[in-house]
């Protein structure tokens, strides 16, 4: 039985994963992901940008 599970290994699951053991370095962890490997989908193929909402307003 796990404490915490997250659903997706993109870039927000991942980094839930990584809060998560910082806060709870003790707690179970299970990070369910339906591709070989993480960052499979819109992670893996972003152009590395972090937009911000205020340009787009």
């Amino acid at each position: 039985m796990y404490d915490f599970l997250i659903i997706g290994g993109g870039i927000i699951g991942m980094s839930t994963a990584m809060q998560l053991i910082d806060v709870y370095p003790d707690a179970r962890i299970a990070l369910l992901e339906k591709e070989p490997g993480p960052a499979c989908h819109q992670t893996g193929h972003n152009s590395g940008v972090i937009h911000a909402g205020v340009y787009y307003t």
